[in-house]
């Protein structure tokens, strides 16, 4: 089992961020193939679950976060060409993640395209960018963004999930659901022919806010209140630890990621 952990404050600008990210194997599989990235400089963090074997997906997680990364440098200088569009009735932070998520769709289908021992690989993908006093936040796949805010935890993405386009995210029938036989097949992915159609939103962050990235290793098991009451009052290398250990706890049998990040 892998145990990686990272904790990285930002400072400078509107907002201060500190944040740390842990990822664990699982009792059950014999590679890691979630993936994880904090860039505090940048008020960058993402966390990816690949598909596709034991190589594969490994291979998409780590490629599409790579591609992500080069892309937010690059469009965050002002002569960035937008090579795959841009969408003008959206701010420039916006466009900057959502075009960052295609610009990794493309990577990972292609070399999936010219390895016959990738074909086939997928990842999802969940990118939170702090950008002053706002959080962008871009998801493909079922790897989930939470807002902690007080008392209450605020589930930010949509599952792109068969699951989700059927009973929607609503949390009474969601606990009903996690046993559903097609609660895992996803109708989105980073990697596919077609290319990506990310959800991209954006948030005002409070002092005291926390945000919790998680690839659904952890959301299958760990109810929305049990992440939230277990992030409250933590520091974030403590919370994320205390995630994983919840989801071992509780008979996880997937890779399980969590980054968690405080303002």
């Amino acid at each position: 089992m892998g145990d990686d952990l990272l904790c990285a404050g930002r400072g400078g600008g509107e907002q201060a961020m500190i944040g740390a990210g842990r990822t664990d194997t699982g009792p059950v599989r014999t590679a890691n193939e979630d993936h994880w990235h904090i860039d505090a400089g940048r008020g960058l963090f993402i966390v990816a679950d690949g598909m596709g074997g034991h190589q594969a997906g490994e291979v998409a997680a780590h490629l599409a976060v790579a591609e992500v990364v080069a892309d937010l440098v690059a469009s965050a200088g002002d002569g960035f060409a937008w090579p795959l569009g841009r969408d003008t009735a959206q701010s420039r932070a916006v466009n900057r993640i959502g075009h960052a998520l295609r610009r990794a769709n493309d990577a990972v289908y292609s070399a999936g395209v010219a390895d016959p021992a990738l074909v086939g690989m997928g990842t999802t993908l969940t990118v939170l960018l702090v950008d002053g006093g706002d959080a962008i936040i871009g998801s493909v796949g079922d790897s989930r963004a939470y807002l902690v805010r007080g008392s209450g935890i605020e589930l930010l993405t949509h599952d792109d999930t068969w699951l989700a386009s059927v009973l929607g995210n609503d949390g009474a029938r969601e606990a009903a659901a996690r046993s559903h036989p097609m609660r895992h097949v996803l109708t989105s992915v980073i990697g596919a022919r077609e290319p990506a159609r990310p959800e991209v939103l954006m948030r005002e962050v409070q002092a005291g806010d926390i945000l919790v990235l998680a690839t659904d290793g952890l959301h299958n098991v760990v109810d929305d209140e049990t992440i939230g009451q277990l992030v409250r009052g933590y520091r974030p290398e403590v919370a994320a630890q205390g995630l994983v250990e919840a989801a071992l706890a509780r008979g996880t049998t997937d890779n399980v990621t969590v980054v968690v990040v405080h303002a």
